[in-house]
């Protein structure tokens, strides 16, 4: 049982890269395929939104963020939103480096770099690192990243938002306005 389920990890990490690393190939769609399942109360972390305090699935669904996702992602793909937000900065942002990941029965962990050309040549690059943990029904339970905060406050400053005491609500709503439908 448990090298079945690390090779459900391993392949729920190879989705997620796969989506990040190849959305322009797939008619500039993000999706992380059918493995990929959050569970209804997993939790998310980064330093970087609401001072490194973990959220709940509930708590990250304010009503400012259930209105943007009404009108800028009805069909609640919210993935490819956020990507469509960078794309207008950056079109040819996306992962990439090589796919790489550490996967245990508890999930997987990976480090990933995305890339990303601005209009006077400049290529911004984010290193992130994820710690992913995946329950026994092969969902997501939990979901910690980190990125180097220099180059993260490069970029979130290009997309007109102030890193210090961001919220990951602001952030989504800033990416659903900027990416989504009639944006």
């Amino acid at each position: 049982m448990t090298q079945d389920r690390i090779a459900l990890n391993e392949k729920i990490a190879f989705e997620k890269w796969e989506g990040y690393a190849k959305p322009i190939d797939r008619g500039r769609h993000v999706t992380f395929g059918d493995n990929f399942i959050f569970a209804p109360d997993y939790v998310m972390m980064s330093p970087h939104f609401n001072d490194g305090a973990p959220q709940t699935a509930t708590e990250m669904f304010s009503d400012d963020v259930a209105a943007a996702m009404a009108e800028h992602a009805p069909d609640g793909d919210m993935l490819t939103a956020e990507w469509r937000m960078w794309w207008k900065h950056m079109p040819d942002y996306r992962l990439v480096s090589p796919f790489e990941c550490v996967a245990g029965d508890w999930g997987f962990t990976s480090c990933d770099t995305y890339a990303g050309t601005l209009a006077d040549g400049t290529v911004l690059e984010l290193r992130e690192w994820d710690y992913i943990w995946i329950d026994d029904s092969g969902h997501v339970t939990r979901w910690d990243w980190f990125v180097d905060h220099d180059k993260w406050e490069r970029l979130v400053s290009l997309i007109g938002l102030e890193a210090k005491g961001l919220t990951s609500q602001q952030y989504t709503v800033n990416f659903l306005r900027e990416g989504g439908v009639g944006g």
